[in-house]
């Protein structure tokens, strides 16, 4: 995956952020060469949204990025040549306290629970939990679509989304020793791996990414997921350790897919988020399967994203 290059004084800047007082200055240093460079300004929001404190609001980084995008800057240091992400990326270790620490800066003491997404859910999730999967389905897939699901390890079972949804209004979401899986992307009817198992090569819509941290505290996963400047199309609990969110991407091919998704990820490594699930196949977990003693829910639902949840916004 390439990425754009960061000349490397400002990848210092970025990995060691100002005293408050040198915040504002240091940003319109950094600012120039990511813009000039091909970082698009929510990229460069995400990037130093997560350096400062509440000290440097909202509206001051979009400010600065305003400014940027008016000088018209062109590439810096090496000018329009990319490297690879792990060479053009900052590659300190993210642990559970540094992921936590950065969270508490960029949170700047917001916070919000499954009740406040229900109620910014354009589409709310049904009364019973259990048939989650179906707002989920009619949601995310076309008629058409082909959508795989695993409830036990191996290749799964794909039918189509109207399919899958009757199967559910009569038997209910499959659960099996893993609870169960989804991919979110349609695909092809017979997978191309071993046993018929899916590969990227099979996935025929790249609509979605998801977006998942195993390492923050579960009560800072939705209070972050609500405040990243992404278009978040639904939000499920694993019954585990994690919520999956599933960010709208709709890539033209996999190359645009892979860009695009391995460029947000990397972004939001800082934060705590697996860097592991930027690939098109990847699957996430289907609300309402049970796993193990806890069911897999639906939080959060709005197929047509095209921007941040605007509810929870910043006033600028």
């Amino acid at each position: 995956m390439k990425s754009p290059f960061i000349p490397p004084r400002t990848r210092a800047e970025l990995v060691s952020p100002a005293a408050p007082g040198s915040r504002h200055a240091q940003m319109v240093k950094v600012v120039l060469p990511l813009i000039g460079n091909g970082l698009s300004p929510e990229a460069v929001f995400a990037e130093l949204r997560g350096q400062y404190d509440h000290t440097v609001t909202d509206a001051e980084i979009f400010g600065v990025i305003k400014w940027a995008i008016g000088k018209s800057p062109k590439p810096s240091g090496y000018g329009n040549r990319y490297h690879n992400a792990s060479a053009s990326r900052p590659t300190l270790p993210v642990t559970k306290e540094s992921a936590t620490a950065a969270v508490g800066r960029f949170l700047k003491g917001f916070r919000c629970d499954e009740a406040d997404l229900w109620h910014a859910s354009p589409w709310r999730p049904l009364e019973d939990p259990a048939f989650d999967s179906l707002p989920l389905f009619a949601g995310l897939f076309h008629g058409e679509d082909l959508v795989n699901v695993c409830p036990e390890h191996g290749a799964g079972i794909t039918k189509s989304r109207d399919q899958w949804m009757t199967h559910v209004r009569d038997h209910g979401a499959p659960s099996g020793s893993i609870g169960c899986m989804f991919r979110p992307n349609p695909v092809t009817e017979t997978g191309s791996g071993k046993d018929g198992a899916i590969c990227d090569s099979d996935v025929t819509a790249h609509r979605f990414a998801l977006v998942e941290s195993d390492i923050l505290p579960l009560e800072l996963q939705l209070s972050v997921i609500a405040r990243l400047p992404l278009p978040v199309a639904a939000i499920i609990f694993s019954g585990g350790k994690s919520y999956h969110a599933l960010v709208r991407v709709d890539a033209v091919d996999v190359v645009e897919y892979r860009r695009d998704v391995g460029r947000m990820l990397a972004l939001l490594r800082p934060l705590g988020f697996d860097q592991s699930t930027g690939n098109p196949s990847r699957m996430s977990r289907l609300p309402g399967a049970t796993r193990g003693e806890e069911l897999q829910r639906l939080v959060y639902l709005n197929p047509d994203a095209s921007e941040a949840l605007s509810i929870f916004k910043e006033n600028k």
